[in-house]
């Protein structure tokens, strides 16, 4: 009997394609969100333990998306685990962020070790920037009306991954029974600075997009100004000196070995993404 795999998140972009993918080939798949979508979706909420066993019931592997970037995601996700192991769980699949390893005190690396200590089968699936951030505000929106990129980045480079990748590493740590025990890290196949992606931008729009390097000050300054909460702010800075140190840097070399297919690249993401840079 083919066991149930539950995907949480599955409203957002990474979750909504391994849940078509699992359809897609014939998997007994069921998307998590806090508002059901129809047939095929159950309601779910991170901090609404009421919702986690219902949405568990009859589940051999699940998906765990943790509030990425929430430096309290391992406080949530531990119910949630625990709720997993008593429902009968056997595979957990989390995905988790580029270098958690390297950051113990980092909230995903806490997600990690919980489960990791869960008892349960694992899968950390650890994915470099998504090529999409530069298509969604606000970056997006940034480009759009001011034709500028402005990031506290100076020349260092990030070899920016495809999010539809991410999610055919995550159907194949899903599906694969001999991925377990595996931390798979996923870059895209080539590292850029940002000039090379404000020109990538420009020769796509046809007009002129200019990258802007500011301090992290200003940096500081512009997120609060977009309405992102003091708490957010400090951990997206954290993100960005991580960059400039060279953590994004190194592309690509086992998520396209594991899918037996080369990689999207920047290019690809851009010439996608074309409607979300025009005014």
């Amino acid at each position: 009997m083919q066991e149930k795999v539950l995907v949480l998140g599955a409203s957002g972009l990474v979750g909504s394609a391994v849940l078509q993918m699992l359809l897609a080939h014939g998997h007994d798949a069921i998307g998590a969100s806090r508002e059901v979508r129809g047939d095929g979706w159950v309601r779910f909420d991170l901090l609404d333990a009421s919702t986690h066993g219902p949405a568990l019931a009859g589940v051999g592997t699940a998906m765990l998306i943790s509030r990425p970037g929430d430096e309290e995601a391992h406080v949530h996700a531990a119910p949630l685990i625990d709720a997993m192991v008593a429902a009968g769980v056997r595979r957990i699949v989390d995905l988790s962020a580029l270098g958690a390893e390297k950051r113990p005190e980092f909230s995903t690396r806490r997600v990690e070790c919980l489960v990791e200590a869960s008892g349960l089968e694992w899968v950390h699936v650890r994915p470099n920037f998504f090529g999409q951030m530069l298509a969604q505000p606000p970056l997006s929106t940034e480009i759009a009306r001011q034709r500028t990129l402005s990031l506290p980045l100076g020349k260092a480079k990030i070899a920016y991954v495809d999010a539809h990748d991410v999610a055919a590493v995550l159907h194949r740590a899903l599906t694969d029974p001999d991925l377990a025990g595996r931390a798979i890290a996923l870059s895209g196949p080539e590292a850029v600075d940002h000039d090379d992606v404000a020109r990538r931008i420009t020769a796509c729009v046809g007009e002129s997009v200019r990258y802007v390097d500011i301090p992290e000050a200003a940096a500081r300054m512009l997120l609060c100004q977009r309405g992102f909460p003091a708490p957010h702010v400090e951990r997206v800075l954290q993100f960005y000196a991580l960059c400039r140190r060279g953590f994004c840097a190194a592309p690509d070399t086992e998520a396209a070995r594991l899918l037996g297919r080369p990689l999207g690249t920047l290019d690809d993401v851009i010439a996608a993404n074309r409607s979300a840079w025009l005014a």
